[in-house]
Formats: structure tokens, sequence, C-alpha cells
């Protein structure tokens, strides 16, 4: 029996199909029926077609094997010898394995996951992240917690991973508020793990929510209300009452008088001063009152304005690098950047009094709006129909609410989802997020007319 493989090593791509042939030849002198069977690591992926040769004396057969890796963390990438196993049915004592070699490409996949997506602590909290490797070679892994402000710390630990193929690996978040919440019920911080790998620019970007009750709950600050007030009560009346005591022992420790007898009747008193004549005060000059109306000023249609963040340190609304193309990131900026970038820090404002909604214009882009980037919760800047920007007639995630605070600002509410404008001070795009029961910095803003 003589065999040969030609060529004796291929390359495969996962996904993707290989083949080599098989030749054998029957050096015998009965006929004589081969069987070809695949051995090693790649049989689970191969396959011989024909499986069985049925050869005559000095006769030559012919396969075809055929390599199909699938994309998944079992081809492992690189090079795989693999076997055909040639057994002769009348003689299986001169069975042969030809071996060769077939070199697997590689491929990545990456999947990310945090758990739990929101977390609860008043002082701390922890999460965790697992890094699945669906891909067929080892990857390495970099994760950065991007802090909201001062108001959240998040630390992975540890701060980089490695991952064999098809094997998973997890990581510790630790999240810790920048203030203790003493009184105020349960404030809500969203934040973002930053998930990088080696050779990929971009990274991919994990969303939580951390909730920080407050220390003291309501009721106990009611109750603490109504002792204070008590406590007060009790003081002022005291207070009221020691110095009528104090001021009649005084007065009975002066000089002793004498009690006239019965006989005798007290001398009329001294008849007193007449009180002086008290003059009629005097009256300040009315003024007139001038009549409502006249010099109001007039509505002159939308003005360009600045949209800032509540905060100390408010961030600027933005269209990112004054762009003027769809799909542009709205952004936050931490600086005013008068001209440098065509006006994108400004925008204009449309207000539809039917539905009590309005449009936000940028002013570096006429005609683009700020909308809801649609089965998503990040905002971009898009071109607008011009007739639906007069009438309002703009589909629901192109429309907001301007809604205002107890604190004199206001909040932007998307008509689609009725979640509030965000601001997570940077400058990768701006998120609606579930809007905040209380005062909140980052969903707070002000309309103004500069910086």
């Amino acid at each position: 029996m003589w065999t040969s493989l030609e060529p004796a090593s291929t390359t495969v791509d996962p996904g993707s199909v290989a083949r080599v042939r098989l030749r054998v030849r029957n050096t015998g002198d009965t006929v004589e029926e081969y069987r070809l069977r695949p051995a090693g690591d790649a049989a689970g992926w191969t396959r011989v077609e024909p499986d069985v040769l049925r050869l005559y004396p000095g006769a030559e057969g012919t396969a075809q094997v055929e390599f199909a890796p699938p994309r998944t963390p079992d081809a492992v990438a690189g090079p795989t010898p693999f076997g055909i196993r040639v057994e002769p049915t009348e003689h299986p004592e001169i069975r042969d394995v030809v071996e060769g070699q077939v070199t697997v490409g590689p491929f990545a996949e990456l999947r990310c996951e945090l758990v739990p997506l929101t977390v609860r602590g008043r002082w701390r909290a922890k999460a965790s992240v697992a890094v699945d490797n669906l891909g067929n070679q080892p990857l390495t892994v970099s994760l950065s917690g991007r802090e909201n402000g001062d108001a959240l710390t998040v630390e992975p630990e540890p701060t980089s991973v490695q991952v064999a193929p098809g094997r998973a690996a997890f990581t510790r978040l630790n999240i810790r508020p920048g203030t203790v919440s003493w009184v105020g019920g349960t404030n809500k911080h969203p934040f973002t793990l930053a998930v990088q790998r080696a050779g990929v620019p971009e990274p991919t970007e994990l969303h939580g929510t951390y909730l920080q009750p407050s220390v003291l709950p309501r009721w106990a600050m009611a109750v603490l209300s109504l002792l204070l007030v008590a406590a007060v009560a009790f003081v002022a009346l005291w207070f009221r009452a020691v110095p009528k005591l104090t001021s009649s022992a005084r007065e009975k420790a002066g000089a002793s008088q004498k009690i006239p007898p019965k006989e005798e009747k007290p001398s009329a008193p001294a008849p007193s001063k007449p009180p002086p004549e008290e003059k009629p005060e005097e009256k300040p000059e009315e003024k007139p009152e001038e009549p409502a109306g006249g010099d109001e000023p007039k509505d002159e249609g939308p003005a360009q304005q600045t949209i800032r963040s509540g905060g100390d340190a408010g961030w600027y609304l933005q269209a990112n690098g004054g762009s003027q193309v769809d799909g542009t990131q709205i952004g936050q900026s931490a600086e005013w950047t008068g001209d440098q970038f065509g006006r994108n820090q400004w925008w204009i404002i449309h207000h539809y009094p039917e539905d009590n909604s309005v449009a936000l214009e940028s002013a570096s882009a006429p005609g683009r709006i700020a909308q809801l980037k649609p089965n998503t919760n990040q905002v971009e800047l898009w071109a607008a129909d011009q007739e639906q920007l007069k009438s309002g007639q703009l589909p629901p995630h192109q429309k907001w609410r301007l809604t205002d605070t107890a604190d004199g600002h206001t909040r932007i509410v998307n008509l689609s989802n009725e979640e509030c404008l965000t601001d997570l001070q940077n400058d990768k795009g701006a998120l609606s997020w579930k809007c905040a029961d209380g005062p909140n910095d980052r969903q707070d803003w002000t309309l103004g007319e500069g910086p």
C-alpha cells in the first residue's frame, strides 16, 4: 500500500473551508477495500470524502480531506497536526496513518458584562465585571472606571486581566461616593467602565448606576425636628416665667412701709401732668400707579442661548468639534470655547406651545437639532425637516420639554423616554438618564446668553 498527501500542510480561517488530496495505491495482488478515518486534534472538524476506497491490484484512488474549523474557541489559532488513518480490510496489519498540518487563522471576540447593573450602599459598594473570551486566541484586557466628576470614584481590581480562549475572567469593582449623604433620601449616580482590548483603539463601555441612600431616613429628621421645636418652646417658657419671680423679690427687699390705720384715709394722689399732645404723623406722598403695558418687550423669535449644567463648575453643552455631519455626538466641555469651533456651544431653542415642547438647534450647524439616537440613550446631532421644525410636528425623540426646578434651574426631558438630559462631564457624548427625585447638579441646567 502506498499513500500520499498533497499538499502536506494548509491554512484555513475559522468559518471557512480548506481541502487537500489523499492518494492511495493498492500495491498488493488482491482486490482491497481501504477505510479512511481522520485522527488528531482536528478530527472534530475534518471530513474525508469518500471515506472508503475499493481498489484493484495496481490501481490508485483519490479522496478529498476537508477542513472546516468552526468560529468558536474550540478551533485554537495556530498550527494543528492531523492524521488520516488508512485501514485495509483484507490485510489490517499493514494499516497506515498519513500525517499533515493545518494552520487555523486567529479571530477575536470579546463579551463583557457588569454584574449587577445597579449597586446600592451608603459608604461604598462593590460590583463584578465578567470578561468572556469567545475568540480562539488569548486576549489581554485593561479596565478603567470613568469617574462622574467628584461625585463618584470607580476603581477596578485588578486593572488588567489575560483571558484564555473559551474562558472567562472576573475583576472586582470598588465604587465610593465623593461625599456622604446624611439627609435627603436616595441619590442616583450613573457611572461608566471602559474595557480596552489590546490592539483595539475603541474601548467597550459598560454603564451602571450607584444608589446612595442617606444615613438618616426622612422619618428620623421629622422626629428630630419635633424634638427641637419642643425644646425651644420649653426654653422660651422657662425664661419667660423666671424674671417675674426675681423682680417681685427685689421690690420687697427695699425700705419697709407702714400700714396706715383703718380710720385714716389715704391722701389723694397728686394731679398728674397732662400728656403731651401727639403730633399727627406725616404720611408719605403716594405716587400714582403707572398704567400697565406700553413698553413691554416683543417676542422676536428664538434667540441663541447657552445651556450649562447647574453645578458650581457647570459644563457647557456643545456639538463636538463644531461638526455639521449627521450623527455628531452632543458632548460637554468645562471651558468656554467662544467661536473656536463655529459657535458650537450656542443653541437656538424653538418653542411649540401646543404641546409645551422645544427643539434644540445647534448654532454651528443650522437645521440640525439634538435628538436621541434611536433605540439608545445617546444624544446626537441630526438634520431636521425644515417644515417640521417650523410647525413643531417633529418625532418624539427630537423634541424636549423644559421643566423648572425648585432651585431656579431647568431640566431638559426627552418626549420619547421621559428621561432627563444628564451631564457626565466628558466630551465623548451626552446621555439621557432617569430623572432624579431631588436636586441633581448633572440634570439641572441653566439657560443663558453667554459664559
